[in-house]
């Protein structure tokens, strides 16, 4: 068993901005959403599973699979078209004060967590999260650091994922809080941390806190380290609260882009919202401008963010970004062109055109690409 004595942000930031260059590599932080987790289940290929709340055109979403698992009478009143807010049912439950419904939340809970864990087990994804291991396999290529610095990743899933890419493409991870492990080797400050704001079904209450991977194995437990599905995600007490100060710092002074990947940035995700809208303000303040921020996801929904969220600034959607040859296509999809079967899986799509143009530019090395990288820019069959 190994123990971390709590690396907080970032050697790794250090061991960066050694690197030589004309210009000042941009820091990078991504924000990680479910979106993110569809994506890399999506790219496996493997069995076709709907990890977003809602329903899709051809799959039940989890919270329509959520809501069928209950009591009939319950479907009866909750059970809609499209799928029921799962988020907002749990809170107006648990706020009811009647003891029917708050032993209903916590069965809705509980189903959360094993719809969750047998989806990702039916997709194969739990050692697998290829896309996960490619980001941090770019990032971690000693040309690219003279471009872009990898600051750090903020993440609202529950799943682990970013965890297990972390360990295989670092062989440590940093999780930003001291913890224990059998499955990981706790960071020694050296790699850039993976901020789970919302905790990890993975992760046990204890001092430090007690840290596994998740597998078929897995079960709920009342010790979980997790702000379950609610409205207003609270972070007042440890963890969450020096996670969340953690994922500010980074947004705050070590941020030019912002990378929101698969994550919807709806009024459920409030706590969120305030923090990106806040850690602009202070970086506009302190350094005349605010960070910009890409929106890795659907353009037509990135489009949508871009309008709902005018209180952001210089939020760009996936059409116009510029980092890659086609990215532009998708803003053709607004004149009615169709998406192409590669197009339907953006973070996929992106990070194909990403690696592509950067490894033309030179600022991946003079070699071929290799593993991962390769298989994610189509130069593997």
């Amino acid at each position: 068993m190994t123990e971390s004595e709590g690396p907080t942000i970032n050697a790794e930031e250090r061991r960066q901005g050694a690197t030589s260059g004309a210009v000042s590599p941009k820091k990078v932080v991504y924000l990680w959403g479910a979106g993110a987790t569809q994506a890399e289940i999506d790219y496996l290929g493997g069995r076709s599973v709907n990890l977003l709340m809602r329903d899709t055109d051809q799959l039940e979403g989890v919270a329509t699979r959520i809501l069928k698992r209950l009591p009939m009478k319950w479907q009866a009143s909750f059970l809609v078209d499209q799928g029921m807010d799962i988020e907002k049912l749990i809170s107006l439950l648990a706020a009811s004060n009647v003891a029917e419904h708050s032993e209903l939340a916590d069965a809705i809970r509980r189903l959360y967590f094993e719809d969750i864990c047998e989806s990702l087990i039916a997709s194969k994804v739990l050692r697998n999260p290829q896309l996960a291991i490619g980001l941090l396999t770019m990032h971690g290529n000693d040309q690219f650091r003279q471009r872009e610095i990898l600051s750090g990743i903020i993440t609202t899933n529950h799943d682990g994922l970013l965890q297990v890419a972390a360990q295989k493409v670092h062989t440590e991870v940093n999780i930003g809080i001291p913890f224990r492990s059998d499955d990981l080797t706790p960071s020694s400050a050296s790699t850039a941390p993976v901020l789970h704001l919302h905790g990890s079904f993975t992760w046990r209450f204890g001092l430090p806190v007690n840290v596994s991977l998740l597998s078929e194995t897995s079960v709920y437990a009342v010790d979980t380290v997790w702000i379950p599905p609610t409205i207003l995600k609270e972070s007042r007490t440890y963890p969450f609260n020096k996670l969340a100060g953690l994922a500010y710092e980074l947004l705050s002074s070590r941020c030019d882009v912002l990378r929101v990947v698969g994550s919807a940035l709806t009024q459920n995700d409030w706590n969120v919202l305030s923090m990106i809208f806040n850690a602009q303000r202070h970086r506009e303040i302190t350094k005349g401008t605010p960070f910009r921020i890409e929106l890795i996801m659907p353009h037509g929904v990135g489009v949508a963010i871009a309008k709902e969220c005018s209180y952001l600034e210089n939020l760009t959607p996936i059409g116009f970004l510029t980092e890659g040859d086609e990215l532009a296509a998708y803003k053709e999809v607004d004149s009615g062109a169709p998406l192409t079967s590669e197009m339907n899986n953006p973070l996929a799509f992106w990070m194909k055109q990403k690696i592509q143009f950067h490894k033309n530019r030179g600022d991946l090395g003079d070699l071929p690409l290799e593993g991962t990288l390769a298989q994610i820019a189509g130069e593997n069959p």
